[in-house]
């Protein structure tokens, strides 16, 4: 049975429905017509009531419930309470784009100006948490012992938005960056002087920057919520993992834009000569990862690489042709010298990243904001939407020396 509120948009739609027809036929109502209308809008002035009521009902309840005013009162600012799984549920629940709905029940004409104000739809954590439902960093740590047991789990393949560490900022500041150690404890004497170990640092700062990405819908696709609710949470999560994980890895740290791991000083380096295969990248990979392990406390959660390199290491074969891997029908944790393997397009083919990964934080300032308009060069006129999605973060590097980049010697050069 439609609940009350379905009513009330229904009997909307009929009410805009008679009134097109009567204006494309330039005629006046019809007697059945007027009179339905007037059955039409008692209709909808007893829905209307109800459905206020109800809303009142409900507001009052949840304030008994020990709900802040504010937080009953509207959701244009902030996300969806926790009944909207998604982003996109959390968007089309919200009380502005509701409003939208109220306001246009029959959809949008064109020219007809749309403005959804900026809805928040959830934190950084919740944008992390909705990801992938196979989140739990757990999975980039391998057990360093093969048991005789087969591994039923499908898991999705790691990228670098699930190795990185979150947390949140008030605003921007300014951080010592740990580039090298050199430790020179030792037993001494009496009357010998003492060592002194060497700490090497450099002062960064970790800014704020608005991490944003925008669709186009057409306004029919914005009016259908459940089909917008979809598009969103496949977009939304398809944008901002591409404009973030290139950021953090390929950021300039100027003209508006953070210092990426690539461009930041203190990171170490190793170098190979690629041959016939992978394997002289597999040599050097295991060459990366005794030098973040000699460092005291440094360990290897993640080995990042691009898609065409992973390939390369699955291809590998040994003399009489076969995969020295798990071949095309094997299945199981996909790691090179027992680390995890991770992929990411934004790292250049021939070049691989290895280290501990929780040294990048990703540091949530406001959230994640959706907003809605036509006002963008002739959208309205096509009845087309643009759609932002927006996130304030900073991000920062805490000891560059724990992690290496991996790269041919022409590309060193």
């Amino acid at each position: 049975m439609p609940t009350l509120r379905e009513q009330y948009q229904a009997t909307l739609s009929r009410a805009a429905e008679l009134a097109k027809s009567a204006t494309d036929e330039g005629r006046e109502f019809t007697d059945d017509e007027v009179a339905e209308v007037a059955e039409l809008k008692a209709k909808a002035d007893e829905l209307g009531a109800r459905v206020k009521a109800a809303d009142e009902a409900q507001a009052a309840a949840a304030e008994l419930a020990g709900k802040s005013a504010t937080a009953v009162a509207s959701t244009r600012d902030r996300a969806e309470d926790a009944a909207a799984a998604t982003f996109g549920e959390a968007f089309v629940k919200s009380a502005a784009y509701q409003e939208f709905r109220h306001e246009h029940p029959a959809g949008v004409g064109q020219g007809t100006p749309i403005n959804i104000g900026r809805v928040k739809v959830g934190t950084m954590s919740d944008w992390f948490a909705r990801r992938k439902a196979t989140l739990d960093t757990t999975l980039a740590r391998i057990q360093p012992v093969r048991m005789p047991m087969v591994d039923q789990i499908d898991r999705d393949r790691l990228t670098l938005l699930d190795l990185v560490d979150r947390g949140r900022t008030d605003g921007n500041f300014e951080y010592v960056q740990v580039t090298s150690v050199t430790r020179n404890a030792a037993i001494v004497a009496e009357g010998n002087l003492k060592p002194v170990s060497d700490v090497a640092t450099q002062l960064a700062d970790a800014k704020v920057y608005t991490y944003a990405d925008g669709y186009d819908v057409t306004n029919q696709l914005l009016a259908d919520a459940p089909a917008f609710a979809s598009y969103m949470n496949n977009e939304l999560r398809y944008s901002l993992d591409s404009v973030v994980e290139d950021k953090l890895l390929n950021g300039s740290g100027a003209n508006g834009e953070p210092r990426g791991l690539l461009n930041t000083t203190g990171v170490q380096e190793q170098t190979y000569t690629p041959g016939a295969d992978a394997k002289e990248l597999v040599r050097a990979i295991r060459k990366g990862i005794t030098k973040v392990t000699r460092l005291q406390g440094g360990q290897v959660t993640a080995v990042l690489m691009n898609p065409e390199d992973d390939e390369s290491l699955d291809l590998m074969e040994d003399a009489n042709q076969r995969f020295y891997g798990q071949g095309p029908f094997g299945s199981g944790p996909q790691t090179i010298w027992g680390r995890p393997r991770a992929i990411s397009e934004r790292v250049p083919a021939g070049t691989v990243i290895l280290g501990d990964f929780k040294q990048i934080a990703l540091l949530d300032r406001e959230g994640l904001s959706v907003l809605a308009f036509n006002q963008h060069q002739d959208y309205a006129q096509r009845n087309m939407t643009y759609v932002r999605a927006e996130l304030r973060a900073a991000q920062v590097i805490w000891k560059p020396n724990r992690l290496v980049v991996v790269k041919t010697a022409a590309a060193a050069g």
